[in-house]
């Protein structure tokens, strides 16, 4: 443990951040434990990991006392200080067994880029560039629900070493997500938009599983088709434009071809780049997910919020609709209209949960295929003789009304019509 604490103190965390840590913990935090009367060592330490016990907010408050203290008690915080604190607590609460070098140039070399759509999101919240505590509070409630657990997770692994104890925690580990194959958006061994992302949901840390992507499957509405319908389970769809930016959607509910919208209250859209923005539903309408001849999202079925059609060419990207809340998901400069550089949907929620999603896909899919299987074999063919007896139809009707006319018959021999004319 000692080796991970210099490497966090003195590679990764802020300068002084250790004693602002103890400062903004407050004792009263572990009065709770003592009164339960369990004072052994493990429950102990276990309620010191478990700064998410009293809910996120008591997390964020830490977290904003430790960045005041630092800048000597100022009330109003620039965005960049907090972001900076919350995605080094991400970085800091590594396996024991990490390469610190490794580490510390992973800091170094994607901090920017990790934390640039969080602070431009958080700075919207304040005024002049500043924010308040209550602002804080605001945008991690709006925008960034999980940015709370970056302290908790790091305090935990700092014990624990990562390992889950018999003690439930009352809060979901900050888990960035592992990727199970190369990904033209999420570029990189930890690509640095994933941050962000993780902040936005606790559904979406862990494995991440490809369901589809440009690159592997083709350009093609009946491949995405193909590659999503059934799966069962948290996934997200992620779009890059051709100018760069990134937005999309999270979703919990199973993928299927229906000629009306479905879906639930547990998905909501999103910008990622260049500014963090989340769209949760407004509970005013349901028209969650629509896919037939293309794929769209929340809206109508003539004018989406946000639509891929068949084609996956001139997307568009509304700003407001009545299932989602209003808001840009490209950049206010940019017009709705955009194409796609990359789409990748992908399962996420852990290995489980994508097992399960993946064995719903393969039943629906076998489903499918004795559908079209019984449709193409028809067992009694005595129903399709009799509606393609051409002989009834009337279709050669015009020979047998030329026969008997003296002056026209039919040339047997070769197969056409003489025309007698008269003497």
């Amino acid at each position: 443990m000692r080796r991970r604490i210099e490497l966090v103190e003195d590679k990764i965390l802020p300068f002084g951040f250790g004693s602002c840590l103890r400062a903004a913990m407050s004792v009263d935090l572990f009065v709770d434990c003592a009164n339960e009367g369990d004072i052994t060592l493990e429950r102990f330490l276990e309620g010191v990991a478990d700064c998410g016990q009293r809910g996120h907010k008591e997390a964020l408050r830490i977290i904003w006392d430790c960045c005041s203290y630092i800048i000597e008690f100022e009330d109003k915080l620039a965005p960049s200080k907090i972001i900076d604190v919350c995605y080094r607590l991400a970085i800091a609460a590594v396996s024991p067994d990490a390469d610190p070098d490794a580490i510390v140039a992973r800091l170094e070399s994607e901090h920017d880029s990790a934390c640039s759509s969080l602070e431009r999101s958080l700075a919207q919240f304040g005024e002049g560039g500043l924010v308040t505590k209550q602002n804080f509070y605001d945008w991690a409630e709006t925008i960034a629900p999980q940015i709370s657990s970056t302290l908790s997770t790091f305090i935990h692994n700092l014990f624990f070493h990562g390992k889950m104890l018999k003690h439930r925690l009352n809060f979901v580990l900050f888990e960035p997500p592992k990727l199970d194959q190369v990904s033209n958006i999420f570029q990189g061994v930890h690509p640095p938009n994933m941050f962000a992302l993780t902040c936005t949901t606790p559904f979406i840390g862990g494995q991440w599983h490809n369901l589809y992507s440009f690159e592997f499957h083709g350009h093609s509405m009946n491949r995405l088709q193909h590659s999503i319908l059934g799966y069962s389970g948290p996934s997200v769809v992620v779009i890059e434009t051709d100018q760069g930016h990134i937005l999309g959607g999270f979703f919990t509910t199973t993928w299927k071809k229906a000629p009306g919208f479905y879906g639930d209250a547990n998905g909501f859209l999103f910008q990622l780049f260049p500014t963090l923005a989340v769209f949760q539903p407004t509970g005013e309408d349901t028209n969650f997910i629509h896919l037939q001849d293309g794929l769209g999202f929340g809206g109508t079925k003539d004018v989406p919020r946000l639509f891929i059609p068949a084609s996956m060419e001139s997307c568009s990207a509304g700003v407001m609709d009545k299932t989602f809340r209003q808001g840009d998901l490209l950049p206010g400069e940019e017009l709705e209209k955009f194409n796609i550089r990359s789409l990748e949907v992908w399962g996420c929620g852990g290995k489980d949960t994508i097992q399960r999603g993946l064995k719903a896909r393969e039943e629906k899919r076998a489903i499918s295929d004795v559908a079209i299987y019984n449709a193409r074999k028809i067992k009694d063919k005595t129903p399709l003789v009799g509606d393609i007896n051409l002989l009834d139809t009337g279709i050669y009707k015009h020979r047998e009304d030329a026969r008997g006319r003296a002056e026209f018959r039919v040339d047997e021999k070769h197969g056409g019509y003489v025309l007698e004319r008269g003497q």
